[in-house]
């Protein structure tokens, strides 16, 4: 009889415990979620409160220089990486003399425009001059049709210039709108940071190929640091914003960081954002919960951490 006593008080024991350990074949122990009275303990990882970008080309192309490095900080606008474009800059040369010479084409048929504009107006003045000479007999209709067919030679002359203008003035905006897209094409070549944040890694070499497919740098924003965690449904209700919260190494009791619970999903994921395995099955349902570390200089992006939640305090930030 006492030892069926002592086995009840063992079994009673373990019950009161809300552990839940579970143990790889391969591998070592990994805390799920564990609960005492006042705490919920949940697997988590560091990161930044805003995602981590993972910067990609907008082209393909071959690495012609890398102009930053690992843990350089970037403010929006800076360049990080060249490809090659040799081709582009050509394109740019050629179109920018093509947009030189039509400016000045136009500047040349402008000026013929004015010369002939003047000769127009004298010769409109010659015709009417002679035609009143003519009225009184002091000229020959001769005279007067020759001083005609020269005003009319003055007025084709000045149509054309102003067509060739209007042409001109057509093929310079052409040209303009072409020199605008190399341009463009250029500046796809010159990858640049799209937020201000710290380079966490660089992941191609000079003379490597790249494609737009293909993620080459990580970029983290300069925002708080936070620990998103995982608290088994056994638990999840015992969360909420506000509470006291710390983040320690699996398996340890020193304390990383301490912070509070920011905020917490309103549902409950099947499968874990922290299984190992891909293909991994997973039949426990999460709840996600983030927390606002105060003192994050020391933490790594992405460390795995155990989140201890003070479910007992409610204290708003």
């Amino acid at each position: 009889m006492k030892q069926v006593f002592y086995l009840l008080v063992f079994l009673s024991i373990l019950t009161s415990c809300g552990s839940v350990d579970v143990k790889d074949k391969d591998g070592p122990i990994k805390l799920i979620s564990a609960t005492t009275d006042n705490q919920v303990v949940g697997i988590g990882k560091i990161e930044p409160e805003g995602d981590i970008i993972q910067l990609s080309s907008p082209v393909n192309g071959i690495v012609q220089k890398i102009l930053k490095k690992e843990n350089d900080t970037v403010i929006k606008g800076t360049a990080i990486l060249e490809l090659e474009h040799q081709l582009e800059d050509a394109k740019i040369y050629q179109l920018n003399s093509e947009v030189n010479t039509q400016a000045e084409q136009i500047n040349v048929d402008e000026a013929g425009i004015d010369e002939f504009s003047a000769k127009y107006k004298n010769a409109v003045s010659e015709v009417e001059r002679m035609q009143r000479l003519l009225q009184k007999g002091a000229e020959t209709q001769q005279a007067v049709d020759d001083a005609t067919t020269n005003l009319k030679s003055f007025q084709s002359n000045l149509k054309r210039l102003q067509a060739s203008v209007v042409v001109s003035k057509s093929k310079l905006l052409e040209t303009k709108a072409g020199l605008r897209i190399a341009e463009v094409e250029l500046e796809q070549k010159i990858i640049k940071a799209p937020i201000n944040g710290k380079i966490l890694e660089i992941s191609t070499l000079i003379g490597s190929s790249i494609d737009t497919r293909q993620s080459f740098a990580q970029i983290s924003p300069i925002c708080k640091t936070i620990a998103v965690c995982e608290i088994d449904e056994m638990y999840a209700d015992n969360v909420t914003v506000g509470q006291k919260a710390w983040v320690r190494n699996v398996g340890s009791t020193d304390t990383l960081s301490k912070g509070y619970v920011f905020f917490a999903f309103t549902f409950l994921k099947k499968k874990s954002l922290f299984t190992d395995q891909s293909g991994e099955k997973e039949d426990r349902r999460v709840r996600t919960v983030k927390i606002m570390l105060e003192q994050p200089d020391k933490l790594l992006l992405n460390a795995r951490v155990e989140c201890v939640i003070d479910i007992s305090s409610s204290l708003k930030k």
